[in-house]
Protein backbone atom coordinates (compact mmCIF):
# COMPACT_ATOMS: atom_id res chain seq x y z
CA UNK A 1 0.00 0.00 0.00
CA UNK A 2 1.47 3.42 -0.92
CA UNK A 3 2.27 5.94 1.77
CA UNK A 4 0.08 8.84 0.65
CA UNK A 5 1.99 11.20 2.92
CA UNK A 6 5.32 10.53 1.22
CA UNK A 7 6.67 13.27 -0.99
CA UNK A 8 7.34 10.77 -3.79
CA UNK A 9 3.72 9.57 -3.85
CA UNK A 10 2.33 13.09 -3.64
CA UNK A 11 4.55 14.34 -6.50
CA UNK A 12 3.46 11.40 -8.65
CA UNK A 13 -0.20 12.00 -7.75
CA UNK A 14 -0.02 15.71 -8.62
CA UNK A 15 1.83 14.95 -11.87
CA UNK A 16 -0.70 12.37 -13.01
CA UNK A 17 -3.60 14.55 -11.88
CA UNK A 18 -2.23 17.36 -14.04
CA UNK A 19 -2.01 14.99 -17.01
CA UNK A 20 -5.68 14.08 -16.69
CA UNK A 21 -6.77 17.71 -16.56
CA UNK A 22 -6.82 18.82 -12.94
CA UNK A 23 -5.52 22.31 -12.42
CA UNK A 24 -4.53 24.66 -9.60
CA UNK A 25 -6.21 23.90 -6.24
CA UNK A 26 -7.76 20.69 -7.59
CA UNK A 27 -4.25 19.20 -7.85
CA UNK A 28 -3.77 19.26 -4.09
CA UNK A 29 -7.38 18.92 -2.88
CA UNK A 30 -7.40 15.08 -2.54
CA UNK A 31 -4.14 14.99 -0.55
CA UNK A 32 -4.57 15.00 3.25
CA UNK A 33 -1.53 17.22 3.99
CA UNK A 34 0.55 18.11 0.95
CA UNK A 35 4.16 18.87 1.80
CA UNK A 36 5.97 22.08 0.87
CA UNK A 37 7.76 20.37 -2.04
CA UNK A 38 4.46 19.20 -3.51
CA UNK A 39 2.84 22.60 -3.04
CA UNK A 40 5.77 24.16 -4.90
CA UNK A 41 5.29 21.64 -7.73
CA UNK A 42 1.61 22.60 -8.00
CA UNK A 43 2.59 26.28 -8.18
CA UNK A 44 5.14 25.54 -10.92
CA UNK A 45 2.47 23.63 -12.87
CA UNK A 46 0.30 26.75 -12.69
CA UNK A 47 2.98 29.00 -14.21
CA UNK A 48 1.47 31.41 -16.74
CA UNK A 49 3.93 30.38 -19.46
CA UNK A 50 3.10 27.14 -21.22
CA UNK A 51 6.78 26.35 -21.89
CA UNK A 52 7.62 26.54 -18.18
CA UNK A 53 4.69 24.27 -17.30
CA UNK A 54 5.84 21.80 -19.98
CA UNK A 55 9.38 21.79 -18.58
CA UNK A 56 8.13 21.12 -15.07
CA UNK A 57 5.80 18.37 -16.27
CA UNK A 58 8.55 16.73 -18.36
CA UNK A 59 10.94 16.72 -15.42
CA UNK A 60 8.34 15.19 -13.11
CA UNK A 61 7.34 12.56 -15.66
CA UNK A 62 11.02 11.65 -15.99
CA UNK A 63 11.33 11.25 -12.23
CA UNK A 64 8.19 9.13 -12.18
CA UNK A 65 9.42 6.92 -15.02
CA UNK A 66 12.75 6.35 -13.27
CA UNK A 67 10.98 5.50 -10.04
CA UNK A 68 8.70 3.01 -11.77
CA UNK A 69 11.61 1.47 -13.65
CA UNK A 70 13.54 0.99 -10.40
CA UNK A 71 10.61 -0.98 -8.98
CA UNK A 72 10.16 -3.14 -12.08
CA UNK A 73 9.71 -6.84 -11.47
CA UNK A 74 12.45 -8.95 -13.01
Amino acid sequence: MPNILSSEFQRAFVTMSYLVGRREAALLAPLPSPGAEVQALARRLAHPERERRAEVLARELGRLALSLDARRLT
